[in-house]
């Protein structure tokens, strides 16, 4: 299917399920899930949405697959797991697509005192996130749920998310290169 039919079958699944207020939408096998409300003020949004993560359903490597040897680096340095961070990093910013991520290179939701930290380079931000789980580490924090409970507000969500981030770079979904396992010292 063309792009224009793509956009087309999702318009047109958008209007049929308006009236039942939907709350969550699969598209293309669960590939995409897509929150939306009744207002079809969305429609612009979700389809701006889609066209950025198409990259990324078509299990190719994209700007985050990019970052795979930073990521090893800093996890290495930190005795952290490469694969969350990398799970983390897609998730916190949209698979390096987000606002934050473009204009801020803050590829990890990092917080600061004003809102959203600005990084020079992204590196640097995968920087800051294996040194931000290293300290999570060293009080006993390694799991997803565990970091979670200091890391977002929305716990339960986050934590689906990046498990299922987790799960997919482990079966190589973006890109043939596989990111290295934790290091042994990081698996508990």
């Amino acid at each position: 299917m063309g792009i224009g039919g793509f956009y087309l079958t999702v318009v047109n699944f958008i209007y049929s399920k308006q009236k039942y207020n939907c709350q969550k939408i699969s598209l293309t096998s669960g590939d995409l899930a897509v929150i939306m409300s009744s207002d079809m003020r969305v429609t612009i949004t979700i389809l701006t949405s889609l066209m950025l993560v198409m990259g990324a359903m078509a299990n190719e490597p994209d700007a985050v697959t990019a970052l795979r040897p930073a990521i090893r680096e800093a996890a290495a340095e930190h005795g952290v797991d490469p694969v969350m961070m990398e799970a983390i990093i897609r998730h916190e910013s949209a698979h390096a697509t987000s606002k934050a991520a473009r204009k801020k290179n803050n590829l990890a939701g990092i917080m600061g005192r004003r809102g959203q930290r600005r990084y020079e380079t992204k590196e640097e931000c995968v920087q800051d996130l294996a040194r931000i789980l290293g300290k999570h580490k060293a009080k006993g924090r390694v799991s997803v749920t565990q970091v979670a409970r200091v890391y977002c507000e929305s716990r339960s969500e986050w934590t689906r998310c990046v498990s299922a981030n987790i799960r997919d770079i482990r079966k190589g979904r973006w890109g043939a290169e596989h990111i290295d396992d934790a290091p042994t010292e990081a698996k508990q």
